[in-house]
């Protein structure tokens, strides 16, 4: 039984087995390939064994072969005496030892210096191939450099930077939530990837102004050729800006719309209406209301006046609704009329302002007839 589990532990020898497991002579490779020898040292297991090439009963010691090293195992006595009764490594005399264990150390030294040679063969070859690869792709590289210089030079000439290409892919400001799909966009720059660009709002009177957004540049934009080619060619002009931020977007737009709306005080001295809309709910009047003040006082309140239609344009329903201030000067201020708990006929289609009373803070009035109203857009 003791013969037969000890052919079961051929494979390995360890603290189990043995007292001491020395390196005569082991290869192992290093990052190139190269196996290298080393020699002495000792193990705490030895495994992979391919043979046991002699046993010497005196020292209970066996010579063992793996596929990579030779090895010196002094066998505790229980396996010593079982090597000593059974055929598991030839038993050779003490003299004749070394001879032995010398010709399994010249096998395995022919064999990886065999494996060596070839793979030294093999690096010179490949330093000699990266090499001409080397030059020929420094050659290409000057080539293709050479190229995208001209590209990028007829680019310049075609295109201007703060004209981002875009390809209809969706941007959204993270102030305002307005969000563009367009194939371009007018930016200023970008910073910590965020890209901000410029709307030109339209305004009344032939009167506009320039608004800042800024919107994260998405994962999707990031890939568009189109995109990431124009932020390339135009880096320095487009990154070098480090005070853009939310802070400044505030700034400028604030200061943006200043201009216009003194622009506009101009053309509008009593203000403008922004938007108003209206509709019919449950037989009640729905009404919403923005209005700008470009007047240089403050409005006190603004009579809305209005005419309720039926289809055919008769006036069914007349009537008034009051919005109240304070609205300051270049103040935007908007009302809404959910609950008006004014009835409708049920016959009504339509509706259009009259006139406007608008009450300033010193108590005198300007009456605004229809004609002279300036409205800037109808929801």
């Amino acid at each position: 039984m003791m013969i037969f589990a000890c052919l079961g532990c051929m494979a390995q020898f360890d603290a189990k087995n043995s007292l001491v497991r020395q390196i005569i002579v082991e290869y192992t490779a290093d990052a190139k390939g190269i196996w290298q020898k080393k020699t002495g040292g000792m193990l705490d297991d030895i495994d992979g064994i391919e043979s046991t090439y002699a046993f010497e009963k005196k020292s209970g010691t066996v010579y063992a072969k793996t596929k990579n090293g030779n090895y010196r195992i002094v066998l505790n006595k229980e396996f010593a005496k079982v090597y000593k009764t059974s055929q598991l490594a030839p038993i050779v005399e003490s003299k004749l030892i070394q001879g032995e264990v010398d010709k399994v150390t010249k096998q395995l030294e022919d064999y990886y210096e065999g494996l060596n040679q070839t793979r030294r063969a093999f690096l010179q070859d490949s330093t000699d191939r990266a090499r001409r690869d080397s030059i020929e792709k420094a050659r290409q590289d000057s080539i293709q450099n050479a190229l995208a210089q001209a590209a990028a030079k007829k680019y310049r000439e075609a295109h201007n930077c703060h004209d981002i290409p875009m390809s209809r892919i969706g941007i959204e400001c993270m102030i305002c939530g307005m969000q563009v799909y367009e194939n371009s966009i007018y930016a200023e720059g970008v910073a910590n990837d965020t890209l901000y660009f410029v709307e030109t709002v339209p305004g009344i009177m032939d009167c506009s102004y320039k608004k800042l957004h800024a919107g994260l540049v998405s994962p999707r934009l990031q890939r568009n050729e189109k995109f990431t080619y124009h932020m390339k060619i135009y880096k320095d002009s487009l990154y070098n800006k480090p005070y853009l931020t939310l802070g400044f977007v505030e700034a400028y737009n604030k200061e943006s719309y200043e201009k216009y709306a003194a622009e506009v005080a101009v053309k509008a001295p009593n203000g403008y209406i922004d938007s108003w809309g209206y509709d019919f709910q449950e037989g009640q009047l729905v009404f919403d209301f923005t209005y700008t003040n470009t007047s240089t006082k403050e409005i006190r309140a603004i009579d809305i006046f209005y005419n309720i239609r039926d289809a055919a344009g008769n006036v069914k329903k007349s009537g008034k609704l009051r919005a109240d201030g304070p609205v300051t000067v270049f103040e935007q201020r908007q009302w809404n009329w959910t609950d008006s708990k004014i009835p409708v006929p049920d016959s009504s289609v339509d509706m259009d302002l009259t006139r406007l009373i608008i009450t300033f803070k010193d108590g005198k009035q300007k009456n605004i007839a229809k004609k002279d109203m300036l409205i800037r857009a109808m929801e």
